[in-house]
């Protein structure tokens, strides 16, 4: 996208906004770390900036960076995001840059199948999600854990169970800074944010059991 130097003057007009000092400091932080936003908790201010200004944000992304503002639905819920996938994450400096590990895209692959393709939409106990993967799971377990292994580097860890445990808690984290989730203690509740890895995945998700079986 080519832009002319009224076009470049006009798209920055949202840094006016009396608000702009107060939130795109660290809004711009949390988009370039790959954090979705939406109007949940903390975010809601950060939320409302980026829904009145999203056009010229875009602009400036796209301009400055190479990289696209989304915003995508979960019925009446909206999340805002930078695409990287469709970038290759343009010309956002290195320390910004956070790729989700292999281990926690497969964590997150398996648990976006047992809440929403088996119909777990309760489903809100850590413990019992690990459970549920560790059990679920039993007669691929030699292939997940060899594809957690192989993707965490963890090999100091003999208990097959424990890895498995500390590999979805682990995801989980990740998840919650990403702004997928919501995380305390045994309790976690997906946002609707967390539909971005189907969204990337979804030709996956369907055969994530043929996959480990695989490396069984």
């Amino acid at each position: 996208m080519e832009y002319n130097t009224n076009d470049r003057l006009e798209f920055l007009k949202f840094q006016l906004d009396e608000d702009a000092q107060t939130y795109f400091g660290e809004l711009d932080y949390y988009l370039k770390d790959g954090i979705h936003i939406q109007e949940f908790g903390d975010q809601i201010p950060f939320y409302r900036f980026l829904k009145k200004h999203k056009n010229d944000l875009n602009s400036y992304y796209n301009y400055f960076y190479g990289i696209e503002l989304k915003e995508d639905n979960l019925n009446s819920d909206s999340y805002f995001f930078l695409d990287f996938n469709t970038s290759n994450r343009g010309s956002v400096p290195t320390p910004y840059r956070d790729i989700l590990k292999n281990e926690y895209v497969i964590i997150g692959l398996i648990m976006y199948k047992i809440i929403f393709y088996e119909g777990n939409i309760e489903l809100d106990s850590v413990s019992t999600l690990q459970e549920m993967i560790r059990n679920d799971y039993e007669q691929y377990k030699e292939g997940l854990v060899k594809l957690i292994a192989q993707s965490s580097g963890d090999i100091k860890i003999d208990d097959d169970d424990l890895k498995i445990d500390n590999a979805v808690y682990n995801a989980l984290r990740n998840f919650r800074r990403l702004g997928w989730i919501e995380l305390k203690q045994d309790y976690f509740q997906p946002k609707a944010s967390f539909q971005r890895i189907n969204s990337i995945y979804e030709d996956i998700v369907p055969r994530i059991d043929e996959i480990i079986a695989n490396y069984t």
